[in-house]
This record gives C-alpha cells, sequence and structure tokens, in this order.
C-alpha cells in the first residue's frame, strides 16, 4: 500500500511498541501520519495537551542522548510529566526482578514505561508484567523508535516509500535489523553490505524478505548501485571498545564521497548518530548537502510523541 494513499485513523491496536516486526504496515503508517501532525503543530506553535496528567517513565541502562532529550522535551511539550530513572540507581542493579519492578511502576500510576539499553528478553518480560504501556528505546537486537523516524524523514524527504531502495553498509546491528523490516513493510527495497560474520541475523532477513527484496552481500558497490538512500551507523557500539577484530573488518566499509557517487544522483544519507567522522564516514558525507542526520535528529522528538500518544489514548480506552 503505497502510504499517500492511506487514510489514518489516528489509532492502532498494539498496547505496547516493543520490536518493529510487531506492528502492521497499517500501524507503521498511523505512526508515520501522528509524527506527521504533532511536528505539523509543533511547528505553528500549537499547543498540545494529550499528555496532561499523565507521566511517563523513563527507565535507561545506558547513556543516551537523543533518545532521552526527545523523550523529556517531547512529554512537556504535550502537557505531560515524567520521571527518569537510570537503572543504576534503582533496585534493578542490585538483583531486584523485572517482575516486581514492572508491577510496582504500573501501581504507582505512571502511564508508560520507556526502556533503553535492556535485552530483548528483559524488554519483553517488562511488558508482559506491566499494564501500562511499555516502548522500546533500543535493545541488543532493535531499534524501533529509530526506523520509524528514519522512515518519517524518508517520506519527508522523498514523498514516498514504495519502490525506494536504501542501502545499508556496515554493523548489521540493531539498527539494520528494524530497517530491513521496516523499510520491507513499506515497499521499499533494502541492501546490506557487511563483512562475513557480521551480517544481520539470519531470522530477520528470512522475515524481511516475506514483505519485499532483501539483498545481503559483503560488496559496499554491489548494495549502493541505485540507492535512493544510503544508510550507516557507528561500528563498535558501546560494549565492543576492545573488539579491535571488528574494528579491523569494518575499516573496509566506510561510506565515503566514491561510496555515494555509486549511488543515485539525489541520494540521502542517513545516521542515526552518535557519528565518528572519519570512521564510519568521511567528513564530507556526513556534513555535506546530501546528509540528512539532523533532520533525522528531530524527527525522533515528533515520532516519540506520536507513539506516546497513540499507546496511551489507546490504553485508556
Amino acid at each position: 500500500m503505497d502510504v499517500n494513499k492511506y487514510v489514518p485513523k489516528f489509532k492502532i491496536k498494539a498496547k505496547d511498541l516493543l520490536h518493529i516486526a510487531d506492528l502492521s504496515m497499517e500501524e507503521i503508517f498511523e505512526l508515520l501520519y501522528a509524527a506527521k501532525a504533532m511536528k505539523k503543530k509543533h511547528k505553528v506553535g500549537e499547543a498540545m495537551t494529550a499528555l496532561r496528567g499523565k507521566t511517563v517513565g523513563l527507565l535507561f541502562g545506558n547513556v543516551s542522548t537523543r533518545t532521552r532529550v526527545s523523550f523529556e522535551i517531547g512529554i512537556r511539550q504535550m502537557g505531560g510529566d515524567y520521571i527518569f530513572l537510570p537503572k543504576s540507581e534503582t533496585q534493578l542493579s542490585r538483583g531486584e526482578s523485572v517482575k516486581d519492578t514492572a508491577v510496582m511502576l504500573g501501581r504507582f500510576g505512571i502511564s508508560a514505561l520507556v526502556l533503553r539499553g535492556f535485552t530483548d528478553t528483559e524488554i519483553e518480560e517488562f511488558a508482559s508484567h506491566c499494564e501500562i504501556p511499555v516502548i522500546n528505546g533500543i535493545s541488543d537486537t532493535s531499534h524501533p523508535l529509530q526506523v520509524l523516524s528514519d522512515l518519517f524523514t524518508i517520506w519527508e524527504k522523498k514523498g514516498k516509500l514504495s519502490d525506494l531502495k536504501i542501502a545499508y553498509i556496515g554493523d548489521g546491528n540493531n539498527v539494520a535489523n528494524s530497517l530491513i523490516i521496516g523499510c520491507t513493510k513499506c515497499g521499499m527495497n533494502v541492501a546490506v553490505a557487511s563483512p562475513g560474520g557480521y551480517s544481520p541475523e539470519r531470522s530477520i532477513v528470512e522475515r524481511g524478505m516475506q514483505f519485499g527484496d532483501v539483498l545481503i552481500t559483503n560488496d559496499i558497490a554491489e548494495a549502493v548501485k541505485g540507492a535512493d538512500i544510503v544508510y550507516t551507523d557507528v561500528f563498535i557500539s558501546m560494549s565492543e571498545e576492545n573488539d579491535d577484530e571488528k574494528k579491523a573488518k569494518l575499516a573496509k566499509y566506510r561510506v565515503t564521497p566514491e561510496v555515494m557517487a555509486l549511488a543515485k544522483e539525489d541520494a540521502l544519507f542517513m545516521h542515526c548518530m552518535p557519528v565518528h567522522r572519519g570512521e564510519e564516514v568521511a567528513a564530507e558525507v556526513v556534513d555535506g548537502p546530501q546528509s540528512v542526520v539532523y533532520d533525522q535528529a528531530e524527527n525522533r522528538l515528533h515520532l516519540n510523541k506520536a507513539a506516546l500518544t497513540l499507546l496511551i489514548l489507546n490504553e485508556n480506552k
């Protein structure tokens, strides 16, 4: 289905937002249209009160810039409140069970819970014990909010989603996994170029192939040829700083001006940030005219507000 022909109802069936694979195409479109509406209201200074009287819990297991700031500012923009809970300052860090923490937070009147830096298993366990909506801010294999805001950015910039090709270069990580599922569900073709041993999970690739074309290769030129979007992420995640073998293998997968020249002339460059210039991408690419990285970052604000609004309103019905 063409996103431009979809008629939004501003409702979703999902109780939680854990993985983009859990969302139907229609639910993805609902979130994109809600983000579009949020952004329009923000730009004209229209007051938003969807979260008035609501408090959102932000339970983070690792450091954050864009996720934390976009949620904190977004919640305030919609008239709500939040409580920021570093995992290290909760009893989870001393062995309290996920079940006890999840049930307790729900009993305290929190309207939704955003988790960041937990495993998939932990996030799913939180959701199973929470009566309130649970949102995955990032987990070991999944980054749904990032990819939803990326889809929103692509829609803004290209005017469509279907029949576009996105080429992801580098580590087949949680961003790559979510891109494969999210993009194919929206009618896009996906190509991933990674060195041996660092490709996306086979189960993710097979699932993506149910919705659209997915190419997995170790050849950058093959992946980028004819691409409308070229995307990369940091090579080394927070827990992998000493992985010298991975650094060496991925060093050949840097996005340079020469790589961008293999894509379409009007191709966009995307990166979920933080950016390490000179590592996964050349400075002249990320700071060049094809880059939309700051648009991606801004759109996290509007997409996160959309997700909170639809999930909390759905939960209150």
